[in-house]
């Protein structure tokens, strides 16, 4: 049931922003693909582990590049400093910027699109000052 509400609480938002919630729909249950403008692209994700339920927001930021390269590392890290409620992440030797949290009874519509809204600007913000 945690699953269901959860799926039920994001689809609202998606629809609530003007995003027609078929087409952001992946094929996998669960999941979505939404955008802001061509440059911000937003993955959402709700699912089951161990016995417990998770929402996710995932938005690609870069590649790492030279992964040897501390100053750009560092960077990421000063700026995960001032964050809230989000942290960069390395997958696949790419940076995304990443929400990550317990679904339930507390999770609410006004988080979901919070979420939202935090990792496009994070990400915006992010870009500009990489130039």
């Amino acid at each position: 049931m945690i699953f269901e509400n959860t799926v039920a609480k994001v689809e609202s938002v998606i629809t609530k922003l003007g995003i027609d919630v078929v087409d952001a729909r992946t094929e996998n249950p669960g999941q979505w693909n939404i955008s802001k403008d061509k440059n911000i692209q937003l993955m959402l994700d709700v699912w089951e582990e161990n016995g417990y339920y998770f929402f996710q927001v995932l938005s690609y930021v870069c590649p790492v590049g030279d992964e040897n390269n501390a100053q750009f590392l560092k960077f990421l890290l000063q700026e995960n400093h001032g964050f809230c409620e989000t942290s960069f992440t390395i997958i696949d030797e790419n940076v995304f910027l990443k929400y990550t949290t317990e679904a339930d009874e507390t999770l609410t519509e006004e988080r979901i699109l919070k979420s939202f809204t935090r990792i496009a600007y994070y990400n915006e913000m992010f870009r500009e000052k990489l130039g």
